[in-house]
């Protein structure tokens, strides 16, 4: 009884540490992955940032993310989305949004963060990868190319 004891006080102790919360831990809802492919369904693009709490370059890129995310705001054709690799349950929620879209090859890829992918919503094809980029003249060229390619 105590080694079983011990062995869920280490679980539940390493849990923590790497960033999971079982406790606060909030499981996406079917209306809320609904609501996000409904606006992907009549858009262009996704923005699919790739992001982990303790990566470095994630913590550059958020600010620009942030940024593009207020500028493209009105932009019906443009959607952002994260994909969150900080612990199990935020993956799972990710993924089970990657799924809906019938993207989810994309977001099982995914290994590693401070990265960004366009994706053409109509091909459900990666059109551009952005690894580590804080610039946001960078995004903003290629959001504006990608928005005119789709055009013809």
């Amino acid at each position: 009884m105590k080694r079983i004891l011990f062995l869920i006080s280490v679980f539940i102790l390493s849990m923590s540490l790497s960033g999971c919360s079982i406790i606060g831990f909030k499981k996406i809802s079917e209306e809320e992955i609904q609501n996000i492919v409904k606006r992907v369904q009549t858009s262009k693009i996704i923005i699919l940032d790739v992001y982990h709490k303790h990566c470095e370059s994630c913590k550059h890129i958020e600010p620009v993310i942030k940024k593009l995310e207020s500028d493209y705001s009105q932009n019906p054709d443009v959607v952002f989305l994260k994909h969150d690799l900080s612990n199990p349950f935020t993956s799972r929620n990710s993924r089970a949004v990657g799924k809906a879209l019938g993207i989810e090859n994309i977001y099982k890829s995914q290994r590693f963060s401070g990265i960004v992918l366009v994706i053409n919503t109509q091909s459900k094809k990666v059109l551009d990868t952005l690894v580590a980029e804080y610039n946001i003249d960078t995004y903003i060229k290629v959001i504006e190319k990608r928005l005119k390619d789709n055009e013809s």
